[in-house]
């Protein structure tokens, strides 16, 4: 990176007294029990049955499958076509290009605020949330409690990812020169930098720890018709602060391209390639963890704090296009993997570790066991589900109502 300029970086026994024949007797007493006086027996016994009845009760949470649902609660709204959702602080965000609203499930207003956009696209991270508009110029930073500040550039942005103390990073573009930039909640510029595509190429994905402290950037090259991309780490500490630019370490791969790349639970670096999947550690020098080959064409990838997952389309024997569901944990290790006949438009890993399948009337919801819970289909158009306050309650956001609803 050239030119990368930090303006402010982000801080004896009583036994032996008894008589003989005391100690006699209550020898006699243990070795009548198979070495356990009656009491422990009993208590044992209990232990070992009240283990069975958990471990039974945990199996069939796991295994039953849930086929009807009843509605517990409903409320009437009034959305745009182009409303998008997500949950947020235990409450619901909406926003389109008129604006951005923050309710709860029941359609109470937090807060809201409006704004021109033409593509509008939200990061979240703890309790802030940033709208920006991409291939626009303008960015609006929110917390739970509403508006905070505007920042306006007056280059395209690409992408925008917000930390868990509000730190927003920039990913901006204009004449194939790319521009990292950091500002605080405030609005205060702390880290700008350029990259030109002739030292390193286009960065085409963006993440931030969330402390903000690092800078994670896909970069993406192709030479002599070959195409290559490289991972590079930023760290804004007094650590990386002795390095180049701040890089403490910097990975190229060959013939793969890495369109997404994230930071999850502790700060663990993630990059979802086309053809494997890489996870880092949170050390300083991002040293690896694990590669995860894939061996058929994927579909689509998504994850929460402490799993990921993907889809990829394969043929069986019979030579019919299947889809698999993979899930796996921060390291690797792999949690699902089983085919999936639902036809769907969206996937996702809700915040209680469910996976959610839905498409336009659909919902398939499958647990890290890979068991499917739920599956029905919806009069109307669905625009998302979020879980409830127990494990059978979920809220349906459908097109026209926002339902709570108890499984059965």
């Amino acid at each position: 990176m050239e030119d990368f300029k930090i303006f402010t970086l982000p801080t004896k026994t009583e036994e032996d007294d008894e008589p003989e024949e005391t100690r006699r007797s209550t020898s006699k007493e243990i070795d009548d029990d198979d070495g356990y006086p009656p009491h422990k027996n009993r208590i044992l016994f209990l232990l070992i049955v009240a283990i069975i009845c958990v471990f039974s009760i945990v199996v069939i949470r796991i295994v039953t499958t849930f086929e009807d649902y009843e509605v517990v609660k409903s409320w009437e709204r009034k959305d745009s076509a182009e409303s998008k959702y997500k949950s947020f602080g235990g409450n619901l965000i909406k926003y389109s290009g008129d604006g951005i609203f923050y309710t709860d499930f029941d359609g109470t207003l937090i807060w809201n605020f409006t704004y021109d956009m033409t593509n509008p696209c939200i990061d979240t991270k703890g309790t802030y949330v940033i709208a920006y508009d991409k291939k626009g110029t303008e960015v609006d930073i929110f917390s739970t409690k509403g508006f905070e500040k505007q920042l306006t550039t007056t280059t395209p942005i690409v992408e925008a990812r917000v930390a868990a103390q509000g730190t927003v990073a920039l990913l901006l573009q204009e004449n194939n020169t790319s521009y990292i930039q950091m500002y605080d909640k405030s609005g205060s510029l702390l880290v700008s930098g350029e990259i030109h595509p002739e030292n390193r190429g286009f960065p085409i994905s963006m993440a931030i720890s969330s402390d903000a402290t690092r800078l994670l950037l896909s970069v993406l090259n192709v030479n002599n018709g070959e195409l290559n991309s490289e991972l590079v780490f930023y760290d804004f500490t007094s650590a990386g602060k002795a390095e180049e630019d701040n890089i403490v370490a910097s990975y190229t791969y060959i013939g793969l391209l890495l369109p997404k790349v994230e930071y999850l639970k502790n700060d663990k670096a993630v990059a979802f390639g086309d053809s494997k999947i890489i996870i880092f550690n949170n050390n300083l020098k991002a040293t690896l963890v694990k590669e995860i080959p894939l061996e058929n064409e994927m579909k689509s990838v998504f994850y929460n704090d402490d799993h990921f997952g993907f889809i990829t389309e394969k043929v069986v024997e019979n030579g019919e296009l299947v889809n698999e569901l993979s899930v796996y944990n921060l390291y690797g290790f792999k949690s699902i993997s089983r085919e999936i006949t639902e036809s769907f438009s969206d996937v996702s890993l809700m915040d209680n570790d469910e996976i959610l399948l839905f498409g336009d009337n659909n919902i398939a919801i499958y647990n890290l066991q890979g068991f499917e819970k739920f599956h029905t289909n919806i009069d109307e158009k669905i625009f998302g589900v979020v879980p409830g306050v127990t494990s059978r309650r979920y809220y349906l956001i459908e097109e026209t109502k926002t339902e709570e609803i108890g499984l059965k």
